[in-house]
């Protein structure tokens, strides 16, 4: 009876050990693909509007003026104290007995800045420079302009014109006079569209003196006139560089058109991260008969209506402005002729226009665009306006339109058509 136990246990003790066996004799492999990502595609329209004339008269900045303000940005120091990250603002200087012993020299409507106040008990301690910047925007020509550039600063200053060296000086005495910069040194420097002037003001270190009698400070102007004389166009006409459109970006303000009148407009558009289809619409279109004048009313059949007749005698003709130079030249491609009297679509990139391709993202396109209030006829590349058939009904008339672009991603859409949008 005892042998049967024990060879109970053994058959157990064998089984046991088979399956302890069994636990470690398979092979086995693990592969991770770790961080998967999936991010959603992005498409960004940017539009500039450049180039506009008006009767061939070219749209143009009229003036710039840019003083020591508030508005300055403070965008970085060298050895300085302050503790605000930047940029930001400057701030004015207050006025101590020290200022108005040192400081004798004013610039109307300037103010004295730095980029603290008071000045920090390390920058009184050490030399330091401050950079302050501050940018303008100019369109049109250069010749014919004029322009000042005043400048004074406790103590040194060196400034720089969209990264171009201006003026210097640093005698380490800036501050009881405004030294006058040459038109000459600003003038080859100047771009179309966005400037940044640039000023580098170093203030020397006094250590054995407390902070409020060492202060740093820069005063100064720009002033540039483009001599635009009275002409209501160029004071009134609206020029940007690329950006998102907002309330009061219009590309036409006009409010005395007269028969045979025309204009141009080149419009820049950027799509970025993807190609894109790209659509143009006028919309919300009013023609509003504006009161009746008395020549409206002695019309055969007098004007009695209440909807304006200007819309339909404002024509557009639309083309892809290779050289954005604002002329309809050889080669060029046609987009169409509109007239601004009802809402249309214009096709700019769509899988039937012009050979059916995208805009490509991350590149640009122009379009220029020349309008007439009249009869509108292109002949070759040359656009004619004719203000003839162009009567009394239209007097005092306005018309308001909002034009519209439009980009949607071309990928998954191969028959994307503006029309059907």
């Amino acid at each position: 009876m005892n042998k049967k136990i024990i060879l109970s246990l053994s058959i157990i003790g064998i089984a046991a050990a088979i399956a302890i066996g069994g636990t470690v004799a398979y092979f086995s492999d693990t592969e991770t693909s770790t961080g998967n990502i999936l991010v959603a595609g992005s498409l960004d329209l940017k539009v500039d509007h450049t180039k506009q004339t008006y009767n061939d008269i070219d749209c143009k900045t009229c003036s710039v003026d840019i003083k020591s303000d508030i508005t300055n940005l403070v965008t970085g120091t060298v050895d300085g104290n302050d503790s605000v990250p930047f940029p930001h603002n400057a701030v004015p200087v207050t006025a101590t007995w020290v200022t108005d012993a040192y400081w004798t020299n004013a610039i109307p409507g300037a103010t004295w800045i730095w980029a603290t106040d008071p000045v920090m008990q390390q920058d009184s301690d050490n030399t330091v420079t401050y950079t302050f910047e501050k940018d303008f925007i100019w369109y049109g020509p250069v010749t014919g302009a004029s322009m000042s550039l005043g400048v004074a600063a406790d103590n040194n200053y060196t400034i720089y014109l969209n990264d171009n060296l201006v003026a210097a000086d640093n005698s380490g005495g800036n501050s009881a006079s405004v030294d006058n910069i040459p038109s000459a040194n600003i003038a080859p420097h100047i771009f179309q569209g966005s400037n940044i002037l640039r000023i580098d003001v170093t203030n020397l270190a006094q250590s054995q003196l407390p902070p409020i009698n060492n202060p740093g400070g820069l005063l100064y102007a720009l002033t540039i006139n483009g001599n635009c004389e009275d002409n209501y166009f160029k004071q009134n006409c609206r020029l940007w560089g690329e950006k998102d459109l907002v309330a009061g970006d219009t590309f036409f303000n006009f409010v005395d058109v007269k028969p045979g009148d025309s204009g141009t407009n080149v419009i820049s558009l950027h799509v970025y991260n993807n190609d894109a289809w790209v659509c143009m619409s006028t919309e919300n279109v009013l023609n509003n008969e504006n009161g009746l004048t008395e020549p409206e009313l002695s019309m055969t059949p007098p004007d009695d209506d209440t909807t304006g007749e200007l819309g339909e005698n404002i024509n557009i003709f639309m083309w892809r402005d290779a050289d954005f130079d604002g002329v309809y030249d050889a080669g060029e491609s046609l987009i169409g002729s509109y007239a601004l009297k009802v809402d249309s679509i214009i096709p700019l990139y769509d899988s039937v226009t012009l050979g059916g391709s995208p805009l490509v993202g991350d590149t640009d396109t122009y379009v220029g665009l020349a309008w007439c209030a009249g009869t509108q006829t292109v002949v070759g590349n040359t656009i004619f306006c004719d203000g003839s058939v162009m009567d009394n009904y239209s007097q005092s008339d306005k018309v308001t339109a909002d034009l519209i672009l439009r980009s949607e991603q071309s990928r998954n859409q191969d028959g994307f058509t503006c029309q059907a949008e």
